[in-house]
């Protein structure tokens, strides 16, 4: 009987902990619902052929994308969001790549930080209520800045000496007084780093996820007075993920230039798909490496640029190979190190480590090779 008892016991937990699971999923996707609602009401649109899940289906701690349900034509409209639903600061400090930037870029997320915090707060009670609803569902530790300390302390040794991967909120935000340790408030700048664009965080498009290579979308600038509007740039098929990019935007000024996948993994917190981009910039290197029918290709500095403007030089053995092997040789020692237990770091945190040094290893050498190839050919 004692047994029979422990057994009902147990199956009872369970079917509690599957029902819990089934109704946090459910009230998820209706908040996710109430977004779309929301900004329908404003004005804006939303195809019908479009749906957001989770990119694993009942897996609560999966990420949204935006798929198609139907097939859908080239330049066919697929979301618009009015200025309305942005949660926006509206006296920015001007922004120039070429000229000082991060000064003025750090104040604008630290005031756009702070009007989200405002509006969190506000809760049912703020003018965003259905997009507040559905930011309260988005953890804290999706960005290294926030994650584990023994996460932040490995993830570092795979980067540049100095890089911030990890370093960029006490940096930027606490070193600032932005923010002071409260766990709150740095959540919400990791959500504004995370999810804004320029100065605006804008429901829905920022739940269409970023993949330079699987691009499918276009849009007009977020700051048409109509507010933004996204198109297909080419036919989808039902199934499909609707995919953008969070650094060869329209508003994203010529980012590019400075930003590559170890950005990408900073300020978005996973690790692009092919193709990657790499910039170091103390040494004038940029260059990207694709994913083609031949394997994996080597693409120099190819940007459109002003006039004023030059492009990075390409690595020979004369300038740059040398520092490039030195850091796949530093980068191959950290993980002999490091990466042979995983101790307290959670399994996400531990993936991601992997997949980021997997990702620039490979590179590194296909760079490299790439240079001595290059090389080797003219001497014959």
């Amino acid at each position: 009987i004692h047994i029979k008892l422990q057994y009902v016991k147990t199956m009872l937990s369970m079917l509690k902990t599957t029902l819990l699971h089934i109704l946090v999923i459910g009230a998820r996707a209706n908040v996710v619902e109430d977004v779309i609602t929301w900004v329908q009401s404003e004005g804006g649109s939303f195809n019908q052929k479009l749906e957001i899940r989770r990119m694993v289906p009942h897996d609560i701690s999966s990420p949204y994308g935006v798929y198609a349900k139907e097939n859908i034509d080239a330049k066919e409209s697929l979301m618009i969001i009015p200025t309305e639903c942005y949660i926006q600061i509206h006296s920015a400090e001007d922004m120039n790549i070429d000229e000082g930037w991060e000064e003025p870029y750090h104040k604008n997320l630290c005031n756009l930080s702070h009007k989200l915090m405002k509006e969190m707060k506000l809760g049912e009670e703020s003018n965003y209520a259905p997009y507040i609803a559905y930011l309260k569902t988005q953890e804290r530790g999706q960005l290294p800045a926030n994650w584990s300390e023994p996460g932040k302390h490995v993830l570092k040794q795979f980067f540049p000496k100095g890089h911030q991967v990890v370093d960029w909120i006490d940096q930027n935000f606490k070193q600032n007084n932005c923010i002071g340790d409260d766990p709150f408030e740095e959540h919400m700048v990791e959500m504004t780093i995370q999810r804004c664009f320029d100065v605006s965080l804008i429901p829905i498009w920022d739940m269409v996820n970023h993949d330079n290579g699987r691009i499918n979308t276009e849009n007009d600038s977020m700051y048409e007075r109509e507010g933004l509007k996204v198109r297909a740039s080419k036919d989808i098929n039902a199934g499909d993920q609707i995919y953008a990019t969070y650094d060869k935007c329209v508003d994203c000024m010529s980012i590019a230039d400075i930003f590559g996948t170890s950005e990408i993994l900073k300020d978005f917190g996973f690790v692009e798909d092919y193709p990657h981009r790499y910039v170091y910039m103390d040494q004038d290197i940029w260059f990207e490496i694709h994913n083609e029918d031949a394997g994996l290709t080597v693409h120099w500095d190819q940007r459109n640029v002003d006039d004023d403007d030059e492009l990075y030089p390409e690595v020979t053995e004369e300038s740059g190979l040398e520092f490039l092997k030195e850091e796949l040789s530093r980068i191959h020692d950290a993980a002999a190190r490091l990466l042979n237990k995983q101790g307290d770091i959670p399994d996400r945190e531990w993936d991601t480590i992997y997949n980021y040094y997997m990702a620039v290893s490979v590179d590194l050498h296909t760079v490299i090779k790439a240079v001595k190839d290059t090389y080797a050919h003219e001497e014959l």
